[in-house]
């Protein structure tokens, strides 16, 4: 009997064990810490600012995720410029946004964003535009309408050109993104997230051990209106290539960077987009997609690298504490 209990004791700890070692042994969550700033809602988004300075870096987030993916390691950007991290409408901060009574194309995305930075009173500013995945996306469409834009860099940036093609990506990060990425059966299960949220969050977190747990929480702070009105728009859409031709015609360097292991973007495409044009530099570091969380001090150098150009933005020095260079060896183009 006693030996049953301990045999039935093992069976209920093992996966909590499990989840903890994976947790425990994750790169990410070892290294992720909640970033500067305090959070806020800014013209119907959520924000989080932090640091000084002339120059403006704005942090755009990815489909089902939030402005907590640029974690601590990302403070370094706020010793040299005003930082911005902005939910796109419907996610994070920005779920219940009192934009999502109204259209959600691109073009009211990237008003959104721009109307932030007017409110806070930075859309003059001299300005370097970041995002990740859908963020990346949007990046490329904010900077083209802001003529203070001197400078986008997009990591795993999704560069479809067909939804078909956007479709055909998607499925190739896993049977689960698949699956709940469009169709009744996606709308069915986000609905009953919505309705059951706290137990949608503890069940994502239970699902991504590997993932900080705020940053596992946060895939769930969307709707499915806002979920659905993202991805399409800025996803499955190819308004980026129109967006990418104004930032050539208006000499803005544009930097697509990929984990070399990323399932999402094309294979060869920023390449090939480099090759295409004087101011598009294609790039890679190691990791999959989620690199702000895989390798944010290589992102994060990137970024500051991207602001020590010369001509990006005048009167900017490199820094001198091991940012602000992309690292030897560290990154391919």
């Amino acid at each position: 009997m006693r030996a049953s209990r301990i045999a039935l004791a093992a069976v209920a700890l093992a996966p909590p064990l499990v989840w903890a070692a994976a947790h425990a042994s994750s790169r990410p969550v070892r290294r992720w810490r909640p970033g500067a700033g305090a959070r806020s809602s800014v013209a119907g988004l959520g924000v989080r600012r932090f640091g000084g300075g002339e120059p403006v870096v704005v942090l755009l987030s990815a489909l089902a995720s939030s402005e907590r993916m640029w974690g601590a390691e990302f403070d370094v950007l706020g010793r040299h410029a005003t930082v911005v991290a902005i939910d796109p409408i419907g996610f994070g901060g920005s779920m219940r946004s009192p934009l999502l009574e109204g259209p959600l194309d691109a073009a009211a995305h990237v008003d959104a964003v721009l109307a932030v930075l007017r409110e806070l009173g930075l859309d003059a500013r001299p300005t370097v535009v970041v995002g990740h995945s859908m963020g990346a996306s949007l990046a490329l469409r904010v900077a083209a309408r802001m003529p203070a834009a001197r400078a986008v860099v997009a990591f795993g940036a999704p560069l479809f050109r067909t939804a078909a093609e956007a479709d055909d990506r998607v499925r190739r990060m896993g049977w689960f993104e698949a699956l709940l990425a469009q169709g009744p059966l996606a709308e069915r299960v986000c609905r009953w997230m919505c309705r059951h949220r706290g137990l949608a969050e503890a069940l994502t977190v239970a699902a991504n051990p590997r993932l900080p747990v705020a940053v596992a929480r946060d895939a769930m702070r969307h709707t499915w209106r806002g979920y659905l009105a993202g991805f399409d728009a800025l996803v499955r859409d190819d308004g980026w290539r129109d967006a990418l031709r104004a930032l050539d015609e208006r000499g803005v360097p544009v930097w697509l960077v990929d984990g070399v292991d990323d399932p999402v973007p094309v294979p060869g495409r920023p390449a090939e987009l480099a090759a295409a044009s004087t101011t598009v530099t294609a790039a890679q570091l190691p990791g999959g997609h989620q690199l702000p969380l895989g390798d944010p001090m290589g992102c994060a150098s990137i970024v500051l690298g991207v602001l020590s150009v010369p001509g990006v933005l005048s009167g900017y020095s490199r820094a001198s504490d091991g940012y602000g260079k992309i690292p030897p060896g560290g990154i391919r183009s």
